[in-house]
């Protein structure tokens, strides 16, 4: 049962994060070094030990989906001087991205007959889609580490 609750937890911070994207926000050191370490090592947590097969192809292949479209949220978001202030902010395309690898990925395991949702997989995705996007962000607006370094 405790799993349950932060499965939901878990899900429901991965929801708030998402919608918030779309919104102009301040970025943050959180943003894009902590989240992406909370989620790895909420996969640490979740990880079973042997790791099943089928998982583990599930996870190789929604790898490879996650990273074309983490690379292209970090497109879509723009950073901006609003009101004296730094914001980001991701549009339409952004939330389609996170629409796009969760159906991908209920495809990949419905292919592989995984019948239940791993929350280790889910949480490694994030992680990566988080931690790409950080990396292309700072790539696309080289003053983005100045402005976290103020924070």
């Amino acid at each position: 049962m405790p799993n349950l609750v932060y499965d939901v937890l878990g899900l429901t911070l991965v929801v708030f994060f998402i919608i918030r994207q779309v919104t102009p926000r301040r970025p943050t050191r959180f943003r894009f070094y902590i989240l992406p370490i909370l989620g790895l090592y909420w996969t640490y947590r979740t990880l079973p030990h042997p790791v099943p097969t089928v998982q583990i192809w599930v996870t190789l292949m929604s790898v490879g989906v996650s990273i074309p479209f983490a690379i292209l949220q970090g497109y879509f978001t723009r950073l901006y001087e609003k009101d004296g202030q730094w914001v980001l902010q991701g549009d339409w395309h952004y939330l389609v991205s996170w629409l796009v690898i969760f159906a991908l990925q209920g495809v990949i395991a419905v292919v592989l007959h995984q019948t239940t949702i791993v929350t280790w997989e889910i949480a490694l995705g994030i992680a990566i889609v988080w931690g790409v996007r950080s990396v292309v962000l700072h790539l696309r607006y080289p003053q983005l580490s100045r402005i976290l370094a103020r924070k």
